[in-house]
């Protein structure tokens, strides 16, 4: 199961407010934390702790937290061979508003993120060579994702990407993409079909015209829809106390991404990360809402045996 994860790394300064600001409104009484996040970074943690074997490429930058990120991603087992320095820019960074209600307001500074350009490919295309499944984000720049996506097609390797933030994808980059992650914001914005509570059919089909080989529609509480040229699964999703989602799709995704490189989407494969998304939503933070693999299954199996009937 030998996970590449390529994109971003971020320092995330959280505030927990009892409610997102308005335009021009302060909001007072926060209570701060900074965590170690960044779309690429969540994604490998998630796989890593999910029981894959995971090589992480990012870019970190000029300051203390590059040497910090990496002695994190050694301890989570993620191999670092494949880090580049960038002495001109600063790490990435997040500043993050969490609402009582567990919604959330983002805004990034990319940093180091931005330098992780199509020319450095050169120094890791032996560890795309040897991996199960490739995994890519939106924060890095797009020649980039699709430089690699088209390199480890030709190697025959299964490409998923999530495309968060959202962005437009061309034909030939779609056609590389095995497996496309999107909650329905993104799969709206992509489509250029307007989301409503009952067209995830015709939102889905259009993105496999574009290329796509299999589309995976997370629906927070409303759990995952996915669909491919022969198969439509559409799951619920768990019941639990959400206080905090930054990293929800992210845990889904690196959850997904081990499944994948042992099998084919399924069931248990939507399942599982859909478990260990709901986890994730019950914890604040962004890596520390991570869970293991013995969570996840310990989980599945608790909500298994309540649904059982007694005998």
């Amino acid at each position: 199961m030998k996970v590449v994860v390529i994109g971003s790394s971020n320092i995330d300064m959280v505030a927990q407010v009892n409610h997102l600001p308005a335009p021009g409104e302060t909001v007072g009484n926060a209570s701060f934390m900074q965590s170690l996040g960044g779309k690429g970074a969540n994604q490998a943690v998630a796989a890593a702790r999910l029981g894959g074997s995971v090589t992480f490429v990012t870019s970190l930058g000029n300051d203390m937290y590059a040497n910090i990120l990496k002695k994190h991603f050694k301890k989570e087992g993620i191999t670092t061979d494949y880090i580049i320095d960038d002495a001109n820019h600063p790490t990435g960074t997040a500043l993050i508003f969490v609402a009582d209600s567990g919604e959330n307001c983002i805004a990034v500074a990319p940093g180091a993120n931005y330098s992780l350009l199509p020319g450095a490919i050169t120094h890791f295309s032996k560890v795309v060579a040897e991996a199960d499944i490739i995994v890519m984000q939106a924060e890095i720049p797009y020649e980039t994702i699709k430089s690699i996506a088209l390199s480890a097609k030709q190697k025959g390797k299964k490409v998923l990407f999530n495309p968060a933030p959202a962005c437009l994808i061309d034909e030939q980059l779609m056609k590389a993409i095995d497996i496309l992650v999107v909650n329905k914001v993104e799969a709206s914005f992509i489509s250029g079909i307007d989301y409503t509570s009952n067209n995830l059919e015709e939102i889905a089909e259009a993105l496999i015209k574009k290329g796509a080989h299999n589309v995976v529609i997370t629906l927070g509480s409303q759990g995952v829809y996915m669909k491919n040229k022969t198969e439509t699964i559409q799951l619920p999703g768990y019941k639990v106390n959400a206080i905090d989602t930054i990293a929800a799709g992210d845990t889904f995704c690196g959850a997904l991404a081990v499944m994948c490189a042992q099998k084919g989407i399924d069931i248990e494969t939507l399942a599982f990360a859909n478990a260990a998304a709901a986890i994730a939503v019950t914890r604040s933070g962004a890596q520390p809402s991570i869970p293991t693999l013995d969570e996840v299954n310990h989980f599945i199996l608790e909500k298994e045996l309540a649904l059982s009937p007694n005998i």
